[in-house]
């Protein structure tokens, strides 16, 4: 009997597993549970504490995992699994500087170690870092040249895409799918590339699709993939039988519904398209491409009203977004303006102030590229007619609009230079000149009229622009007459657009 409890006793301690046991029989909750009966002595121990981490990693807590594995590693910082899982938790908290740290450590000692590459790779990866993600997988990928790793093949595809590199994302997702055809997922990246690439990788594409298919039946990506390869080599009626079986195995997702619709609209079965495309239509109303495809159905077939109730709707969806587009005007001008294309830039400020009329500083931008200074000689008479015309426009819109009239007496120097030439050589009219090219004529009496409305130059300052009037024009006598006084020239012109800067700071003020 003594024999036999001994027995007993022998077998019921053997069947009592440690921490470690718990942990590689996946009992995580099991191992975690008797953590808590543990003696300070047991915190001690390295190999009790590294299972007490794995149980929770195992777990998914990533914090109480974390926090064993550091003082594992504090008690052993030669620990290359201590230091590994450590980091390992650290990018499952989100700690990338402590995770790259960590990894940095281990690649301090061996250059190829192939996880410490790995999950480097996949740290830069989650940090958006695709170029120093690929340095590190290609290091993965040239140790050993003679495998073919469709893992490291596959990382570094993703990592192409990422930085739109589409020629060598398709070279890493064909090695990788050729080292793993029966991956659905590889040939499905594969062929997405060969579709964005078109002309004959289309072909390919479908190459790819009937490898896959072949280990995969009925898998309804590489079905979609297939479908569409066939639709962009405009083969719809092989497109359309393959939209048929998907739709008959119930796929009813959008991209099924628009192109089985359109393989059946350029299949001459427009009538058969429409209940796909309505279907299409109602989960997306606002894709253009479905619109119309069902307008253009529609309009084939019984209902021609709606198909241009739908064809309204596609113009207005085609319209492009009016901020960005005045944005794309305005920068633009700005940049053509600054290549010395003056005329060019008028014409983009110009076109974006048609587009919204309440920017009235587009106005003034073109309106600041000449002058008001009576005398100043613009070179030639269309540049005077482009001069007018910005500055008649811009006045008018400000009084429309009852904007503050302050500082605008700086137009009337310009504007009445105009009107006394028009008078002595008897015009009646006055020809503009748009930004847009575009002519037009001016009544002399209407300038007359927008003079009139114009604040009276300040005594003192118009003391000081006949002073330089005169300046101006006794230099350019002297000039005509073969003398030079290019001190008197340049003062007269330094005090005109002193004058215009001050102008133009009152009028922006208003």
């Amino acid at each position: 009997m003594c024999l036999a409890l001994c027995s007993l006793s022998v077998f019921g301690q053997e069947q009592i597993p440690t921490l470690q046991e718990l942990v590689n029989r996946k009992q995580f909750a099991a191992a975690v549970a008797r953590a808590g009966s543990l003696t300070p002595a047991d915190s001690a121990d390295y190999a009790t504490m590294s299972a007490i981490g794995q149980a929770y990693e195992g777990l998914l807590q990533y914090r109480d995992a974390y926090a064993c594995y550091q003082y594992c590693y504090r008690m052993d910082t030669t620990s290359y699994d201590a230091l590994s899982s450590v980091a390992r938790m650290a990018m499952n908290l989100g700690k990338a500087s402590v995770a790259q740290d960590c990894f940095q450590k281990v690649l301090q000692n061996d250059s190829t170690d192939f996880f410490a590459n790995y999950q480097l790779g996949r740290l830069y990866v989650q940090l958006g870092d695709y170029e120093n993600a690929i340095r590190r997988f290609d290091v993965l990928r040239n140790q050993d040249t003679a495998v073919v790793n469709p893992v490291i093949y596959r990382n570094l595809a993703d990592c192409y895409m990422k930085i739109n590199a589409i020629d060598s994302a398709t070279i890493c997702y064909f090695q990788a799918h050729d080292a793993n055809r029966e991956n659905a997922g590889l040939a499905s990246a594969l062929v997405n590339c060969l579709l964005r690439q078109g002309g004959p990788n289309v072909l390919d594409a479908i190459e790819v699709c009937d490898t896959a298919l072949y280990y995969n039946p009925g898998n309804h990506a590489l079905m979609g993939n297939k479908a569409m390869a066939y639709y962009m080599n405009k083969n719809y009626e092989e497109a359309d039988s393959i939209y048929e079986v998907l739709l008959a195995e119930k796929d009813s997702s959008f991209f099924t519904l628009k192109y089985g619709g359109a393989a059946r609209y350029l299949s001459e079965r427009a009538f058969d398209a429409i209940p796909l495309l309505e279907k299409a239509y109602l989960k997306d109303t606002a894709d253009v491409e479905t619109t119309l495809l069902l307008g253009a159905a529609l309009g084939k077939t019984y209902d021609r009203k709606r198909a241009l109730e739908l064809f309204d709707r596609a113009e207005q969806l085609m319209r492009p977004n009016e901020a960005l587009a005045n944005m794309l005007l305005f920068s633009r001008g700005e940049t053509l303006w600054a290549d010395g294309q003056g005329y060019k830039a008028d014409a983009m400020f110009y076109k974006a102030w048609l587009e919204n009329k309440d920017r009235l500083d587009l106005l003034f931008r073109i309106d600041r590229q000449y002058g008001n200074w009576g005398v100043v000689d613009y070179g030639t008479d269309e540049r005077k007619s482009r001069a007018l015309f910005i500055k008649n426009l811009f006045l008018n819109e400000c009084f429309r609009t009852r904007r503050k009239t302050e500082g605008f007496h700086a137009y009337r120097r310009f504007l009445q230079y105009m009107y006394e030439e028009a008078f002595f050589q008897n015009k009646k009219e006055l020809v503009m000149i748009a930004p847009n090219g575009k002519r037009s004529k001016l009544a002399v009496e209407d300038l007359k009229t927008l003079i009139d409305r114009l604040p009276e130059i300040p005594a003192n300052e118009k003391k000081f622009m006949d002073e330089m009037d005169a300046a101006i024009k006794k230099s350019r006598e002297m000039k005509k007459n073969g003398q030079t006084d290019t001190a008197l020239f340049n003062a007269g012109r330094k005090a005109v657009q002193k004058a215009e800067q001050e102008g133009e700071a009152k009028q922006k003020e208003n």
